[in-house]
């Protein structure tokens, strides 16, 4: 069960109107405490109106958590805390296991947040455009997980991104450009640090590249490792180790969770039942993916499909 830590609800200042106007989204699109996610794969929300700590264990891809009201404290898979609040970002580097996190809020000041899972074929597209273009610098020290300040423009383009969520052709037009504007702005920032070397990328970024390509084209048969680094022309440890270094997480995470969002869009989009949906991206079975998406969307197929249709 949560438990309710004392915490300090006074609502923090938003700076400017682009602060205020994102946060108001976001309100908008919480009508319940917890988790809500929207159309566009990756991209979620969350209110609470009162102190919680969470005790069960999340495992998240690299992303990024704008926090527009409220405070909180995640602990990461190396038990390191990370406090911040309004205006700040926690920004996640890699794959990471989160032991838990204690949210401060009110019902009249609610902590809102709104989280984007950073997609690893964008993210190497933008790292190499970045690492060709001689304008992403070397960082002295890589630190996969750490808080920072949001600039204006990606308040910005968050709120365009969650405009263009709401419409199906803007999803698929404008949102992608959303994302990759996000992307680009963390990484010509203090953010490229906590997500990847220029180095790493430099070396073996074009490979990763075409191997997501490749794993996106063949989601619904079997694929191994070793069969994606021969793709690429690589050896299968090789091409492991500079996956994860590059996209931050392995090759069968990403196969797994392309699986999952592409199944996601099917019960969604195509209103396939769950079972077909599973079949035809790849899962070898309806437990396995009921356990995965489980993992990943906090709600059974079934339930999820419910949830979003009737909000």
């Amino acid at each position: 069960m949560p438990t309710a830590p004392v915490a300090d609800n006074k609502p923090e200042a938003i700076p400017t109107a682009a602060w205020a106007r994102l946060r108001d989204m976001v309100a908008a699109r919480t009508p319940a405490d917890g988790r809500t996610d929207a159309l566009y794969p990756g991209l979620r929300c969350y209110r609470f109106s009162r102190p919680v700590r969470y005790e069960k264990t999340q495992r998240l891809t690299p992303g990024v958590v704008v926090v527009l009201q409220g405070r909180k404290t995640a602990y990461l898979g190396d038990r390191r805390s990370l406090d911040y609040g309004a205006t700040q970002c926690l920004v996640l580097g890699a794959e990471v296991a989160c032991l838990g996190t204690v949210v401060g809020a009110s019902a009249e000041h609610p902590y809102l947040a709104i989280h984007l899972d950073l997609p690893p074929d964008m993210l190497v597209k933008s790292f190499v455009a970045l690492a060709e273009s001689g304008t992403l610098a070397e960082p002295a020290r890589v630190t996969e997980n750490f808080t920072a300040a949001v600039g204006p423009e990606v308040v910005e383009a968050f709120a365009r991104l969650l405009l263009a969520a709401d419409d199906p052709v803007d999803r698929r037009t404008l949102a992608p450009l959303a994302v990759e504007e996000i992307v680009l702005r963390l990484l010509r920032s203090e953010a490229a640090a906590a997500i990847r070397s220029a180095g790493a990328v430099t070396k073996a970024g074009a490979r990763i590249q075409t191997a997501i390509a490749f794993m996106r084209r063949h989601l619904g048969r079997p694929l191994s490792v070793a069969e994606i680094a021969s793709h690429v022309h690589m050896s299968p440890s090789h091409f492991a180790h500079s996956f994860r270094e590059v996209a931050g997480v392995t090759p069968m995470r990403c196969i797994r969770d392309l699986r999952l969002e592409e199944a996601r869009m099917l019960m969604l989009g195509a209103g396939l039942r769950p079972g077909d949906a599973a079949a035809k991206v790849g899962f070898e079975s309806a437990a396995h993916f009921n356990r995965a998406f489980r993992r990943r969307f906090e709600a059974t197929p079934a339930e999820y499909v419910r949830r979003v249709q009737s909000g």
